[in-house]
């Protein structure tokens, strides 16, 4: 079959989306990403480090109008909030250049993608539920939801490896 950095996840699938838009899978955001700054023809906007290990946009404007459409993501600021807050890729302070890096992110490894987990901002429970952190309820809770989180998680993990 298909190396696992090319299969679609399944738990981004959403099949009221997917009939919606006439069969189109949504495609995995590091996926995309990777496939952009793999792409030669855009290494005058966004490229590869030298190491091999970030990558740098060289031109964010001609990024956010050329590339993004090109490849179907959405528009600069929802790109740079998923790239950042959602994905965890952390800007690289040493560098002269806008530059991005994540540890599964690398030059000529595609399949360490898969490894890059969406990170979901915890919400709060709404103001008339809302449980205090020092009432014995709140740890409770917060238990029982990482619970389910790594339940999650390792469902996916054998969905893929399957």
């Amino acid at each position: 079959g298909l190396p696992v950095a090319g299969r679609v996840k399944e738990y981004y699938r959403y099949p009221a989306m997917e009939a919606f838009h006439k069969g189109c899978v949504r495609r995995y955001f590091a996926d995309v990403l990777y496939e952009m700054v793999d792409d030669p023809s855009t290494d005058s906007i966004v490229s590869w480090s030298q190491d091999g290990k970030s990558f740098i946009f060289w031109d964010q404007d001609k990024f956010c109008s050329d590339v993004l459409p090109k490849f179907g993501l959405s528009t600069s600021p929802t790109f740079f909030v998923r790239l950042t807050d959602i994905y965890c890729f952390r800007k690289v302070e040493e560098s002269e250049h806008c530059e991005y890096a994540h540890d599964y992110f690398v030059r000529g490894k595609p399949e360490l993608t898969v490894e890059i987990e969406r990170q979901f901002k915890e919400r709060g429970a709404p103001i008339k539920l809302a449980i205090k952190p020092h009432e014995p309820a709140y740890k409770e809770s917060r238990e029982r939801i990482r619970a389910f989180m790594l339940a999650k998680k390792a469902a996916r993990s054998l969905s893929l490896k399957e």
